[in-house]
């Protein structure tokens, strides 16, 4: 009988805890064993846990803290993280030593890297505000960074405004830059009569075409006719390499380059490397071998203001930049950059299934001319004729599609590689559509 009251006191005991939830004030913390409270004293704030509120399993999400991290009523100067929030009048506790109340005023939310040296002194606050809002304005486009200079001082306002009634050559007329003779009768005179007899200097003209076409061939063959007049030329290589150094057979872009430079000028090898040679530079700028745009740049740079050089070819745009991302603003900024210092600039680009060049209506808005090339079907029997062509054959034409200095023939021009490999007007282009003839001089 004895042994039987222990276990009747033990009962009653247990019963009696069972009890005891009930009967606790919810304010008060849970006990081992306890249910969780669901809400902590002073109800819950966005991005705050409380210790004992995360479950087996649960996983760590933003802004939540592990039990153990926090006591209540302990809040120490960094241990706020980007997005919980400002701290609102009111919400500081007894003991939360280190935090002001003057540091965050309501509807102020908190911004990364603000809870940084300072954080408990209201004038380091602000003044750390302050230059992380002033850091924000005024960025510099990806595509430009690498033209700009640093001036020193601030120009002024007024460095930029200019006054028209001030200019004394007011009105100019637009120049011409022989390099190909189909691409020198696009662009026309003032009074759209005749042929302006070359690209117009000191643009940026962009030609894109499907490949195999000629482009290359047509711009080698301008920077060729431009050097040997004379004028200090640069060609951008981003395609391909352009000397086999190795000499493993391969008819490289050096030696191609060389053939139809004696073709243009009638020159033979020791002439060219007196009179055509001396006015070329090669810039190497191939993605896969470590170049970026910044690298690309700053040779450009380097040899308009260091080698006086006046005439770009850029082969191709495309893959200066291989996301294709930024065709438009890199054009953009060597656009500008080509204007402030007289350089004219013609940049090959490819074109997309439909028949736009990549980089889409923002690249031919943003060129000073744009030359391309397309592949135009014979749909009728009518048209095959006009062309001289066969029904359903496809034919290689190139079009002016703007030009912001000149006006432009606006007519197809139906083209071919010819046996030299250079590019000419087709014999079977239609009368009717004839180029326009040059001045006179």
């Amino acid at each position: 009988m004895a042994k039987k009251k222990p276990a009747k006191k033990a009962a009653s005991k247990k019963k009696s805890s069972k009890k005891k939830p009930a009967e606790a004030p919810a304010s008060e913390g849970a006990g081992e064993g306890e249910p969780v409270p669901t809400q902590p004293p002073g109800g819950m704030q966005p991005g705050m846990m409380q210790p004992g509120m995360m479950q087996p399993g649960m996983g760590m999400q933003p802004g939540m803290m592990q039990p153990g991290m926090m006591q209540p009523g302990m809040m120490q100067p960094g241990m706020m993280q980007p997005g919980m929030g400002g701290q609102q009048a009111g919400m500081q506790q007894p003991g939360m030593a280190g935090m002001q109340q003057p540091m965050m005023q309501p509807g102020m939310t908190m911004m990364p890297g603000m809870m940084g040296m300072g954080f408990g002194n209201p004038m380091a606050q602000m003044l750390q505000m302050m230059s992380m809002q002033a850091g924000m304005g005024g960025q510099v486009d990806a595509s430009a960074k690498p033209f700009v200079v640093d001036e020193g001082e601030e120009r002024g306002l007024e460095a930029d405004i200019v006054q028209p009634a001030l200019v004394e050559d007011l009105i100019r007329e637009q120049e011409a830059l022989p390099i190909q003779p189909v691409l020198d009768r696009l662009c026309l005179t003032e009074d759209g009569e005749h042929a302006l007899g070359g690209i117009p200097v000191g643009c940026t003209v962009a030609f894109a075409g499907p490949p195999g076409k000629g482009k290359t061939r047509a711009m080698l063959e301008g920077v060729a006719r431009a050097a040997a007049s004379g004028i200090k030329c640069a060609y951008v290589v981003a395609e391909e390499g352009f000397r086999d150094e190795d000499n493993e057979g391969r008819d490289d872009l050096c030696s191609r380059f060389a053939k139809i430079a004696m073709a243009v000028t009638g020159l033979d090898e020791a002439g060219l490397r007196e009179q055509v040679l001396p006015n070329v530079l090669i810039i190497l700028s191939q993605y896969h071998k470590g170049h970026t745009w910044d690298d690309f740049i700053r040779r450009y740079k380097y040899v308009v203001e260091e080698e006086d050089v006046r005439f770009v070819v850029v082969d191709s745009l495309n893959t200066l930049d291989p996301s294709r991302a930024r065709t438009a603003e890199n054009l953009a900024t060597l656009k500008t950059y080509n204007h402030e210092n007289g350089v004219t600039c013609v940049t090959i680009g490819q074109i997309k299934d439909t028949g736009e060049p990549v980089g889409g209506e923002a690249l031919m808005h943003t060129a000073d001319a744009v030359f391309l090339i397309e592949e135009m079907s014979l749909g009728s029997k009518d048209m095959a004729e006009f062309w001289g062509g066969k029904y359903r054959q496809k034919i290689t034409v190139l079009r002016a599609k703007k030009s912001v200095t000149t006006p432009i023939f606006a007519r197809a021009v139906r083209i071919r590689i010819n046996e030299e490999g250079r590019l000419e007007v087709h014999p079977n282009h239609p009368e009717d559509y004839a180029l326009p003839e040059l001045v006179e001089a």
